[in-house]
């Protein structure tokens, strides 16, 4: 019994502290509300990109990412931004099906 529990242990995460700190609640955009600059907002947009075209599951795109992020904020704010980048190219993939339906393969 002890050999399968070996065999399939599960990944457990010990207890942690992740806040998502507001920096600055009267900010228009969200980036400023959690103290990211636009240039940094603009490095995980691109992140996002390259992680969605990478990688083919979306926990290999959120691993790729999450990497790639500094601290709490970073990964709330990039998680944001993959799920728009998803519905964005997914999107794309939608229409273009259905115009080639629409109107041929030629």
């Amino acid at each position: 019994m002890k050999l399968f529990k070996k065999l399939f242990k599960k990944k457990t995460y010990g207890q942690s502290n992740h806040k998502l700190l507001v920096i600055d609640d009267n900010a228009d955009q969200l980036h400023e509300v959690f103290g990211i600059s636009m240039q940094r907002s603009d490095e995980l947009l691109d992140i996002c990109i390259h992680a969605y075209h990478k990688n083919r599951q979306l926990h290999e795109c959120l691993v790729e990412v999450v990497d790639q992020c500094k601290h709490t904020n970073e990964v709330v704010f990039a998680t944001m931004i993959m799920s728009r980048v998803i519905d964005k190219y997914n999107s794309k993939h939608v229409l273009s099906g259905f115009l080639k339906n629409m109107f041929g393969n030629g």
